[in-house]
């Protein structure tokens, strides 16, 4: 029998069809909002309004995969390659630091479960990087200390792959030519070592509402959660905690519980939680000094890039799937969707 025929058409070549069938553009905008849009399928739907090209739910949902996956793979080579140790000096690879958005540059990091399909519950670590900036308002002339230009990058990793992820990300924004760092967390451990170990000269911080948080449960604790006193003796201490006199907080905390009376498990949590931070509850001094003292802006990337399109309503994920809506998104969301979608060969 004769091979088997190739058929070429050459009008393919000449709109750039891949191996979708697609132009690139359509490609590019079928992903942008598949990652977008809560639901291929009304991603899909909302596609072939605007453009015409019917592309099935099954279909977009391909595409994420693929072209988020050959991202993830060019994310994780680019992590290595941020730490890894030459072997010999012909193997060394200078590589072009960038300019920071401002002098000081802000690192958060958290974690979001998202419902796997085998797996269960697991979680998306999250790392937001900001400039801080401090405007300077026009009637007042005081200026204020704010987050700009964020950029965000989020995995399905382990504690140590995530550290080399959000190096990259820093390293991407120019953090290592920025005269001053600071990172604002919650009191997790992970975070706190991850921190420690890529950023020596960063200025540590405890997200102010989470030392909040932990005023709020003495009182609930010792007053009862409806309780007029506890609100106020929790804004005697926010003002006390504002003003860095944790000293005087914790003499307030043992007073409610005077000798020989039992301390409550969790009172007692609450109060090694603020000991154990105390050098990071410096409020007063950090306010002073231009930084920033929430967290909001990862605990806002937690909601914007993850939850609101990988934890709606009866939503379970494959790794890989929720891998590549990960990697998409917050490439759309860090407002690099052109770079990104070169990268990728669509544009």
């Amino acid at each position: 029998m004769p091979p088997a025929a190739v058929v070429f058409f050459p009008l393919d070549k000449r709109l750039n069809l891949t191996r979708y069938s697609w132009t690139p553009v359509t490609i590019e905008n079928a992903i942008n909002l598949g990652v977008d849009i809560a639901s291929y399928q009304r991603a899909a739907d909302k596609l072939s309004r605007l453009t015409h090209v019917n592309i099935s739910k099954s279909s977009l949902q391909r595409l994420v995969q693929h072209y988020g996956g050959e991202l993830v793979a060019q994310q994780a080579a680019e992590a290595t390659a941020t730490v890894q140790i030459p072997r010999a000096e012909a193997d060394i690879v200078w590589r072009e630091v960038p300019e920071p958005d401002s002098n000081c540059m802000n690192i958060s990091c958290d974690g979001v479960m998202v419902h796997l399909r085998a797996e269960g519950w697991k979680e998306v670590k999250t790392v937001s990087i900001s400039a801080v900036t401090h405007p300077v308002d026009d009637v007042s002339g005081e200026w204020t200390t704010q987050l700009e230009h964020h950029s965000y990058r989020a995995g399905l990793w382990e504690a140590t792959e995530f550290a080399q992820q959000q190096w990259a990300e820093s390293s991407a924004r120019g953090v290592e030519k920025a005269a001053y760092l600071s990172s604002v967390n919650d009191g997790a451990a992970w975070i706190w070592n991850i921190v420690r170990m890529s950023y020596g000269r960063c200025v540590e911080i405890l997200d102010f509402w989470h030392a909040t948080e932990r005023l709020w449960t003495i009182a609930r604790q010792r007053f009862g959660a409806e309780a007029p006193e506890t609100a106020a003796w929790v804004a005697l201490q926010r003002r006390l905690l504002a003003g860095s006199e944790l000293r005087q907080i914790l003499r307030n905390i043992r007073q409610l519980y005077p000798e020989r009376h039992t301390v409550p498990d969790t009172v007692r949590q609450a109060v090694v939680y603020l000991f154990h931070n105390r050098q990071r509850m410096r409020y007063r001094e950090f306010r002073e000094a231009g930084y920033p003292i929430g967290s909001g802006t990862v605990e806002s990337a937690c909601k914007v890039v993850v939850q609101a399109r990988l934890k709606q309503a009866g939503m379970r994920w494959s790794r890989s799937g929720a891998q590549a809506v990960l990697a998409l998104r917050s490439a759309l969301l860090s407002d690099r969707w052109g770079q990104t979608t070169a990268r990728l060969g669509l544009t």
